[in-house]
């Protein structure tokens, strides 16, 4: 299957719900290419006083192999099961010491898992090349300043109706407007989550507004 962010995004606040008593926020959720492990969770650590604080947890699921849902779904529990023992602070033996072991088992044995301590992607078929090349679909904001600049960002959908609020109660902002694109000229814009823009000159803003879809938070769901 073709794996996206979203679709983590949306599995992890399932199995969040469902098996960690809603207890973890929401980590950075990142696809990579790599090639000796499906996934990984790693944090930041640093000392306060006597004490490490854990922070910028990011589990990272590769698309190097071609896996069906339900493997991505166990990859992501194996890693959301060392993001939780080390969240909560949990003091286990090892990477994947008794306390990891323990919950591992409890999610195989009552839900139907088949999660393990680590995979052979041996037999497994890599990706196919193409699929990085499949089309991408931009959600874009438009702003014009009081002052005459014009501003383009490409936005994560999931803050796109934060963002909307907030651009509203920016006094410099004269107006915003909200497309949908599939125009590569956006490829290598960042996907902002927090009010973010690129200025551009009048003449591209005119081109690419004039291109592009309008679109209404109806119409991102």
């Amino acid at each position: 299957m073709t794996l996206t962010t979203d679709i983590l995004h949306t599995w992890f606040r399932q199995f969040n719900a469902d098996y960690f008593g809603d207890g973890l926020p929401v980590p950075r959720l990142v696809l990579s290419k790599a090639r000796t492990r499906l996934g990984t969770m790693a944090c930041k650590c640093q000392r306060r006083l006597l004490k490490r604080v854990y922070t910028d947890f990011t589990i990272r699921i590769s698309t190097y192999y071609d896996c069906n849902e339900r493997e991505y779904q166990e990859t992501l529990l194996h890693e959301m099961i060392h993001y939780y023992i080390m969240y909560k602070r949990i003091p286990d033996t090892s990477s994947h010491g008794r306390v990891f072991r323990e919950m591992m088992q409890r999610l195989n044995s009552q839900y139907g898992w088949h999660i393990t301590v680590s995979s052979s992607m041996r037999g497994h078929k890599l990706t196919d090349p193409s699929a990085d090349k499949a089309v991408n679909i931009y959600v874009v904001l438009a702003i014009v300043l009081r002052n005459g600049q014009r501003m383009l960002s490409v936005v994560s959908p999931r803050s796109a109706r934060k963002i909307d609020l907030m651009a509203k109660r920016v006094n410099e902002i004269a107006s915003h407007c909200w497309y949908m694109t599939q125009d590569n000229y956006f490829r290598d814009f960042p996907k902002v989550r927090s009010l973010r823009a690129r200025r551009v000159t009048t003449e591209v803003y005119n081109e690419k507004t004039a291109a592009m879809q309008p679109l209404s938070f109806k119409g991102m769901g």
